[in-house]
């Protein structure tokens, strides 16, 4: 990891923590994960691990957005996850005792929760409860990957870049009346959708032009919800 700055956080008091493990640990787990955290603050696009690289422990994402992706051979890159608030991340390699078979980049200022390897295998195996929260979470991620396969190869390309925008909206405007999507980059849909960068960018003019979205600066604006849910839940 390049170098990053330590900071201090609580996980009783995040506004992220019905998204994360630690609420579904029992109270001397909370106790034990809430002090033995290393927190680390990173900036936009630092290196959090890298592919061939030994799995150090897992990581939790507490504030911004961390991404995992792969690179071929041409330097392309295809995202396959965006690790939000309260997600974990780092634990497939950690488990298999494999090196790290992807990439993980830290997306604007992100804070980071890390617990070392082996801390947290005497973190399990003192609280073995943990086990099958790990085993629910592991099982949702496969049905997430298939779901994701499934979009792939049969939702058309417009309904990728809805779905796609719809996943990314800050969590304080996404009850509000105009949904926002901060810091994702166009080349970043294509990454996340496997779609060609002109694809994106004239579906994202369509968009705009039908007033579905407003692009700005730093932002992206959702003026009719509605029909971008209708859009994403489309097929060919």
């Amino acid at each position: 990891m390049e170098s990053s700055v330590k900071t201090k956080t609580n996980c009783y008091v995040c506004q992220f923590r019905q998204n994360c493990i630690f609420d579904a640990l029992e109270a001397p787990a909370q106790k034990t994960w809430n002090e033995g955290r290393s927190v680390l603050q990173l900036k936009d696009g630092q290196i959090i691990y890298s592919e061939t690289q030994k799995p150090t422990g897992i990581y939790v994402v507490c504030r911004g957005r961390a991404k995992v992706y792969s690179t071929d051979a041409k330097g392309q890159q295809m995202i396959t996850w965006i690790r939000h608030p309260g997600e974990l991340f780092g634990h497939i390699a950690l488990f298999s005792g494999t090196e790290y078979f992807c990439n993980a980049e830290a997306m604007n200022a992100v804070t980071l929760s890390h617990i070392d390897g082996r801390s947290f295998t005497a973190f399990l195996e003192k609280f073995p409860r943990t086990y099958p929260l790990m085993l629910k979470k592991m099982a949702n991620e496969i049905k997430r990957i298939q779901f994701k396969l499934k979009d792939t190869a049969y939702k058309p390309a417009k309904a990728k870049v809805a779905a796609t925008l719809l996943q990314h909206v800050s969590f304080k405007s996404k009850n509000t009346a105009v949904p926002t999507i901060y810091g994702l980059k166009r080349t970043e849909i294509a990454e996340i959708t496997g779609l060609a960068l002109e694809t994106v960018v004239r579906i994202l003019a369509d968009l705009e032009k039908k007033k579905v979205i407003k692009r700005e600066t730093k932002s992206l604006k959702i003026l009719d919800k509605d029909t971008l849910v209708k859009i994403a839940h489309q097929a060919h």
